[in-house]
């Protein structure tokens, strides 16, 4: 019942939601993309990873609030926001699948642009998507959220995954 209602609710601004990402967004090529992380991660030991989550938290919702304020889209259910984020997540080519689990509150990620910057690695590498999530989820729906990358494909895992809660 819960898709059904989420489909509707996109087929009714899928069309919305692709005009704002045509109109919206910058076209940067993707190997620029990974280099730069590629760089930027170096310097993680100095503490610039806590404000490269911060600068994609304020993406997050920056996204958001443009949705909402330019293109009347409006949500207060977590799974349109989610699929909302799912469309946007794909679509920009940062990630192949995103998918997501309400009931664990968790969300699942594939084909990451961060992973394929730095390879494999002992700690996560994806923060940045968190704090974008974060950012996006607490704007569209008015309420603070908390998202944390607690497993990630550089590790050696299958996927990338991210807890999610409300505050």
């Amino acid at each position: 019942m819960i898709e059904l209602v989420a489909m509707s609710f996109l087929k009714d601004k899928i069309k919305t939601l692709a005009e704002a990402i045509e109109r919206e967004s910058v076209l940067i090529h993707r190997d620029a993309l990974i280099d730069g992380y590629r760089e930027v991660h170096k310097m993680s030991k100095l503490g610039i990873g806590k404000i490269v989550k911060k600068a994609a938290e304020f993406g997050g919702k920056k996204g958001a609030k443009t949705l909402r304020d330019r293109y009347e889209l409006h949500t207060d259910r977590l799974d349109e926001a989610l699929e909302i984020l799912t469309i946007i997540a794909e679509s920009s080519r940062l990630v192949d699948l995103f998918d997501y689990d309400l009931d664990q509150r968790r969300i699942f990620v594939e084909g990451s642009i961060l992973v394929e910057a730095i390879g494999s690695s002992e700690k996560p590498v994806c923060e940045p998507m968190a704090g974008f999530f974060k950012g996006f989820l607490s704007e569209l729906l008015g309420k603070k959220f908390e998202v944390k990358e607690i497993k990630c494909s550089a590790q050696g895992n299958d996927k990338c995954v991210f807890e999610f809660k409300v505050k």
